[in-house]
């Protein structure tokens, strides 16, 4: 699968759409602006993966889902908020050789 800005925009749109949020109250739940949120629904730009991150876990869906349209496979993984920070210390300290 190939990543698609677009799709991946369209997905987390209709998904916003199906739990009731607004672009501007669901923006402000993932701490990002209306405007940038708007762009990443729209498919104008992608975003970071920390904010990738933040869309799938409040819409309750995998990672990979929201940002190649893949169901559940086998690696798929759901990580809490604080198992997240460790993860991404582990991660920096791996690239950083430490």
């Amino acid at each position: 699968m190939i990543y698609n800005v677009k799709e991946s925009g369209r997905r987390i749109k209709e998904l916003r759409k199906q739990k009731g949020y607004t672009q501007e109250g669901f923006a402000d739940d993932i701490g990002i602006s209306v405007r940038t949120y708007s762009g990443i629904e729209s498919g104008a730009h992608s975003t970071s993966i920390d904010t990738f991150v933040e869309i799938a876990e409040k819409l309750n869906v995998s990672l990979d889902y929201v940002i190649l349209g893949q169901r559940e496979n086998n690696l798929s993984i759901k990580v809490k908020k604080e198992e997240r920070k460790i993860i991404k210390k582990f991660l920096y300290n791996i690239i950083q050789g430490v």
